[in-house]
């Protein structure tokens, strides 16, 4: 496992302890408003948020297979790196940037991105006016 020694520009927040995360399953972690499911996959540490998209099953009790978590409710599986289904996609699972520092996770704020994709907009009704109509 690396340890991160770069100074980060906004205050990390701490999340767990390295050694409480049990390799290939998640572990729900609440903290400054965050609510996270946390990953250990091998030397890497992984956070999502702990809310499923479609349904909003809690992913962090979710099954794994490597760098994947699948849904407990109904089984759409997220990537842990950048939270993408690999179908729908439409559906995106937010990512947070962590790193180890002394043994302990870390949410780097500045590194939780990218924003989930927005709801598409409606689309604007035309308005099929006939000749001789009213043009308010």
């Amino acid at each position: 496992m690396t340890i991160d020694t770069t100074v980060p520009t906004t205050p990390l927040i701490p999340l767990i302890a390295v050694d409480e995360l049990p390799e290939g399953r998640g572990r729900r972690v609440c903290a400054a408003g965050y609510d996270l499911a946390v990953f250990k996959v091998g030397d890497a540490v992984y956070a999502i948020d702990d809310s499923c998209p479609h349904a909003g099953s809690s992913l962090s009790g979710g099954k794994t297979d490597g760098t994947k978590v699948g849904c407990p409710s109904h089984g759409l599986r997220f990537d842990l790196v950048h939270g993408r289904p690999r179908t729908p996609g439409k559906l995106q699972a937010r990512t947070h940037g962590v790193r180890v520092v002394d043994g302990l996770v870390m949410l780097d704020p500045a590194e939780s991105l990218p924003e989930p994709i927005p709801e598409p907009k409606p689309k604007p009704v035309k308005v099929v006016r006939k000749y001789g109509d009213p043009l308010n």
